[in-house]
């Protein structure tokens, strides 16, 4: 019996364990991305994001290249797991991370065709 409490407390943890790697991760909005891509081919410089996303956030910043996720957390003052679109080493894309508390919850990767990105009101996505 005791042999028996003590597996699945330890098959529990195990899956806490796991489930902690997945839990506030941030996924990437490619669909949101060609979205804004596509007004900033129609010229448009400055965008407001509060319309053109469908989920929850309560703040926004964009990145630059070469940006790690210890600079992201530190300039939120959030946890950032997820996907960061390779901005660490790539230096032709910004990335657009929205946060929800203490957490990301999307990131958006966007293309310096158009030029580079900064984040006005919380809410306004800039084209310098």
């Amino acid at each position: 019996m005791k042999k028996k409490v003590f597996l699945l407390l330890i098959c529990g943890l195990i899956i806490l364990f796991f489930a902690s790697f997945f839990v506030n991760r941030a996924s990437q909005d490619p669909a949101l991305g060609k979205d804004i891509h596509s007004r900033l081919a129609k010229g448009e410089k400055q965008i407001d994001l509060t319309t053109m996303t469908d989920f929850e956030w309560d703040a926004a910043a964009a990145f630059g290249p070469y940006t790690t996720n210890e600079i992201i957390e530190e300039s939120m003052g959030i946890q950032f797991k997820g996907d960061s679109g390779g901005i660490e080493v790539i230096e032709d894309q910004f990335l657009l991370v929205f946060a929800k508390g203490k957490h990301a919850v999307k990131t958006v990767v966007l293309s310096r065709e158009y030029g580079d990105y900064a984040i006005k009101d919380h809410k306004l996505l800039m084209v310098k």
